[in-house]
């Protein structure tokens, strides 16, 4: 018997059950780490635009990294990116999580992930 929500499958639960994906901060990073985040999401995304101009190498990749590091860098943007994952419909969000399952550990760490959503299927 299934006794929390969290040690559930991911097909057992249903979309209203589903936390969010990105965990909030529990303490502020230190400035500089902050603006290396966001200097390093600048980057990114100038390098989506470039994607977009020249098409060698899609600007997609670029951009995800980016809101990554905006994350890293700023809750309000956690807020935001979990909003719009929860817009997502039931099937992509239990794909979306499947998918960030394959990360290494040693990243989800850094990127914030919720340990309960990524545990497995």
């Amino acid at each position: 018997m299934i006794e929390r929500v969290e040690d559930a499958p991911l097909a057992m639960i249903t979309p209203s059950e589903l936390s969010d994906l990105l965990a909030p901060h529990q303490k502020d990073r230190p400035l500089w780490i902050r603006a290396l985040c966001v200097a390093g999401a600048v980057v990114c995304f100038l390098l989506g635009i470039v994607g977009w101009l020249i098409p060698v190498i899609t600007g997609i990749p670029f951009y995800v990294v980016g809101l990554a590091l905006l994350g890293m860098a700023s809750s309000r943007v956690i807020v935001w990116i979990n909003r719009l994952e929860r817009r997502l419909p039931d099937r992509f969000r239990r794909e979306l999580r499947r998918a960030l399952f394959k990360i290494p550990q040693r990243i989800r760490r850094h990127l914030r992930l919720r340990e309960d959503i990524v545990r497995g299927s």
